[in-house]
């Protein structure tokens, strides 16, 4: 028997949630489509249990799900990645009480979709990027040297950690990018790719929880360091504030009447402060670590609220000390940027990350529980092995 379900149990972000739930004596049973993983090497956990993968067979994970939440008697789901939608879709096969933290589907379909959720920023008043609208990406060319647009970004509708996202040197180089992710992926027009203007900025998260449309926590963080040079996943940041960025954040989920765990992503211009909306992830997000160890515990209060109440989650909260100027580190992400520089023989960027700043928290390593940090690698070298990549998608994953 066991308090919690912990889906995609093999990154960060999950075992982040275990850690964080296991400290305060809510026991956690683990699941994934793979046996390979952080949570599935540690030492916290009650148990493990595999699941058909979604993007295989939708119905086969939801019954896989269904069978694990009845064997271990379990009281809430707590999903970690694009699961979650899968879960929204097939809300009515689960006890109530089981899904109380899955947000609504039609609101996990506006953040899974960019540019949908663009619209929904624009439409609010949030600052955005300049899009480009076309039909016939024949004349991209010709639509951004109208408009004197040189660099852009160029984004699959659906995708996550940096995965389909490009940019464009210049209009002709867009538009061939765009042209080639048609016909890879063979989008109709209706999912062609969005086409930004490239803007210069750091980046910032804001992260949040909220309990059927009512805001419980929230936490912003700046990214000092990507795994990829143009963005995607952190390996090093820091604990922050951002007004500006933190009612934006505010703004959008309060106008879908959110439910559960989400990161809104910005770029902010370091001379001017001026910020763009980048994108949600309407889930837990990888860096979820530096918020918990800074003193935002997210996965507890989530349980607080499932099996207690929001004035609980909330009165915890405001209990609880927050450390500013906190900062966090991917180790196993740091190596990855170590082995590339190292390939290039670039030793000043080696120098750089070996050297640059102090960590105050690990997000995957520790020593208490050191076999995760073997886990995540056993789980990395499968991935480079089979899609001879380390930042590699299942089929539907983007697109």
């Amino acid at each position: 028997m066991s308090d919690v379900l912990l889906t995609y149990g093999w990154v960060r972000s999950s075992y982040s949630a275990l850690r964080n739930l296991s400290k305060n004596d809510i026991s956690v049973t683990v699941s994934d489509s793979t046996d390979l993983g952080m949570c599935q090497f540690s030492r916290l956990s009650s148990g493990f249990e595999k699941y058909t993968s979604h993007y295989q067979d939708e119905d086969k994970f939801v019954s896989d799900i269904l069978k694990i939440c009845s064997d271990h008697k379990i009281k809430l789901i707590f999903p970690s990645h694009n699961e979650t939608e899968i879960i929204a879709r097939h809300r009515d096969k689960f006890d109530s009480s089981l899904v109380a933290l899955i947000p609504d589907e039609a609101q996990c379909r506006i953040f899974n979709n960019k540019s949908d959720s663009y619209d929904l920023a624009a439409d609010l008043g949030v600052p955005v990027a300049e899009r480009i609208h076309y039909s016939d990406p024949s004349k991209i060319t010709e639509i951004l040297n109208d408009a004197g647009l040189v660099k852009t970004v160029i984004k699959l509708l659906t995708g996550n950690s940096g995965k389909g996202v490009f940019y464009g040197d210049n209009p002709r180089h867009t538009q061939s990018i765009v042209e080639t992710l048609i016909d890879q992926y063979g989008l109709d027009e209706s999912r062609f790719p969005q086409v930004e203007r490239y803007v210069e900025g750091d980046g910032y998260g804001c992260s949040v929880l909220y309990w059927r449309g009512e805001h419980i926590a929230q936490f912003t963080h700046k990214r000092l360091r990507d795994k990829i040079e143009t963005g995607g996943t952190s390996t090093f940041r820091e604990a922050s504030v951002h007004k500006g960025i933190e009612n934006a954040t505010k703004k959008i989920f309060d106008a879908v009447g959110w439910n559960g765990l989400a990161m809104c992503e910005f770029k902010v211009c370091p001379k001017t402060g001026q910020f763009w909306f980048i994108e949600v992830n309407p889930r837990m997000w990888g860096s979820i670590s530096l918020a918990i160890e800074s003193g935002v515990e997210f996965p507890y209060l989530a349980w607080l609220c499932a099996s207690n109440s929001p004035a609980a989650a909330i009165k915890y909260h405001s209990d609880s000390k927050i450390a500013s100027n906190w900062t966090a580190r991917w180790l196993l992400g740091d190596i990855f940027l170590v082995l590339g520089h190292l390939s290039k023989l670039n030793f000043k960027a080696v120098r750089d990350i070996l050297v640059e700043g102090k960590a105050n928290s690990i997000d995957d390593f520790f020593w208490d529980d050191p076999f995760v940090f073997f886990g995540e690698i056993l789980a990395y070298l499968k991935t480079a092995i089979i899609n001879r990549s380390i930042n590699a998608s299942e089929k539907g994953m983007i697109g």
